[in-house]
């Protein structure tokens, strides 16, 4: 019984990943920020509404989805870009952080004698 149980999971994650690949494919997901935008729209608006037909179908009945007051398509790449920034920033922070740390070694050797 537990291995049927696997298998269906195993299936079921399977299934949604490859969806998903498929989506972001077929889709153009992985081009410019203005199409993200449009998809992002076009997908809030029919998402909800194949939600409520799988279900139906299914006889499944899930819970309310939260309503955010955060508009996802201007924050879309935010951490992408935060990550971008940090990355070219940290040689600079390095170098600075290691000058202040050998300055902070002197004055403490100096003190010191």
């Amino acid at each position: 019984m537990a291995s049927v149980f696997r298998t269906v999971r195993f299936f079921t994650k399977a299934g949604i990943i490859g969806g998903t690949v498929y989506f972001v494919y077929d889709q153009d997901l992985l081009g410019n920020g203005e199409q993200i935008c449009e998809i992002l729209k076009k997908g809030s608006t029919v998402l909800p509404v194949a939600v409520d037909q799988w279900t139906k179908y299914f006889g499944v009945e899930l819970p309310d989805v939260p309503k955010l007051n955060v508009p996802i398509a201007e924050y879309w790449n935010t951490g992408v870009e935060a990550t971008a920034n940090f990355l070219s920033a940290a040689p600079t922070k390095c170098n600075e952080y290691t000058q202040k740390g050998w300055q902070y070694i002197k004055n403490m050797t100096d003190r010191a004698q």
